[in-house]
């Protein structure tokens, strides 16, 4: 797991930087890029996630699900939507008062994203390991699910490091606490999965992982499905964001078939 927190870590201070130097391409392209990777992951959602959640024994599953959902809701409040492309904040917030709500926001929806990563294992070697023989199907279809989560954090999290180095630019002056933000951002999902380890190894009970799955999957639903149903799209552009949601709801069916 070590070497895929790394990557994510190091992924995201990367999309950072890039976007820091390229803000005005990232700013422009954002509207393109978030409903395509954000229909990739619903794709893997709908795919893989959620038939692997419940195939699971708890009964809950789905309580923890509609948490995940509600638990996204009352977090957008703080990050003022910046997941799903952009910042709905009153004009007069601005500066620190909007950023620190903003950042508490959004490193809690990336801390409990980063949870589920503590069923990695070997994630990187068995992403697409679809061996399923009777002795080895649970263990090789966790290891399977593990990775393919771990792919959607990234797809997912990428563009939003970029959307929020821009916005960065916007709110703060000195580049030095662009990044020092963009660290603190980038450690919270892998602090999440370091958490998520320990307490599901102190619990013993592998169905904590399942648990923490399920809420950020319906986070992750919250997300995606008001991405695609927003109402705000401007009409020219409505054929352009059903090509780019077909097009990531395709290739995410495509890649993990």
């Amino acid at each position: 797991m070590t070497s895929s927190l790394y990557i994510l870590f190091f992924s995201v201070i990367t999309t950072g930087v890039l976007a820091d130097f390229f803000n005005k391409q990232i700013n422009s392209l954002n509207k393109h890029i978030i409903p395509f990777s954000i229909s990739f992951v619903l794709a893997l959602i709908f795919t893989h996630i959620l038939p692997e959640l419940y195939h699971t024994p708890s009964k809950s599953i789905g309580i923890f699900i509609v948490i995940g959902f509600i638990l996204q809701i009352v977090l957008e409040l703080l990050s003022k939507g910046i997941e799903h492309g952009h910042v709905h904040a009153p004009i007069e917030k601005k500066g620190w008062n909007l950023l620190i709500p903003l950042m508490i926001g959004l490193s809690l929806h990336s801390f409990v994203e980063g949870m589920p990563l503590a069923s990695l294992d070997e994630p990187l070697n068995h992403a697409l390991n679809h061996t399923h023989s009777h002795a080895s199907h649970s263990h090789n279809h966790n290891e399977s699910t593990g990775s393919i989560y771990f792919m959607m954090i990234i797809v997912h999290k990428l563009p939003i490091a970029a959307i929020l180095m821009v916005f960065f630019i916007k709110h703060i002056h000195l580049r030095w606490k662009r990044y020092a933000l963009l660290c603190f951002f980038a450690l919270t999902a892998p602090i999440g999965a370091l958490i998520g380890t320990e307490l599901s190894n102190l619990n013993m009970n592998e169905n904590l992982i399942n648990v923490f799955m399920a809420v950020s999957t319906g986070m992750l639903l919250h997300i995606a499905t008001l991405l695609v149903f927003e109402k705000h799209h401007e009409l020219k552009d409505k054929w352009v964001n059903i090509i780019l949601i077909s097009s990531g709801l395709a290739l995410g069916i495509l890649v993990y078939s």
